[in-house]
């Protein structure tokens, strides 16, 4: 069985996320040297929340587009699996697809017209 291929959107994540806690980490020590100014909920706690809040709030947009896409990659592997697995056992539950060598012209039977009509059913009318 060929190794799983490595998970950009995931490997992305991670570095991400290790960015992000070096981040909050910065931010927690920021708030600290700040307690005084920030518990009046002044001008410097608004400021602070406009410009880091954003940082964060960007951060987890980017991160759930990152987790959407390795999860579809993710889903995909897996049913190249299952039907690679299905393949090998001859599993008849997979859809087949058909054949290209089958001509234009059908080999069904036409329908006949009733009686006191012309043509055939199958006829187009113009």
């Amino acid at each position: 069985m060929p190794e799983p291929s490595i998970n950009k959107y995931r490997a992305a994540m991670d570095v991400l996320i290790r960015g992000r806690d070096q981040l909050v980490e910065a931010l927690a020590e920021d708030v600290l040297e700040q307690e005084e100014n920030f518990r009046d909920a002044g001008f410097q706690f608004h400021e602070f929340l406009e410009t880091q809040g954003a940082r964060l709030h960007f951060l987890g947009l980017i991160m759930g587009h990152l987790e959407q896409s390795a999860e579809l990659v993710e889903e995909q592997e897996a049913q190249r699996t299952r039907q690679a697995a299905a393949a090998k056992k001859g599993d008849p539950s997979l859809p087949r697809k058909r054949s290209k060598s089958r001509n234009a012209q059908s080999s069904k039977p036409r329908r006949q017209a009733p009686p006191d009509s012309e043509g055939s059913i199958d006829d187009i009318p113009f």
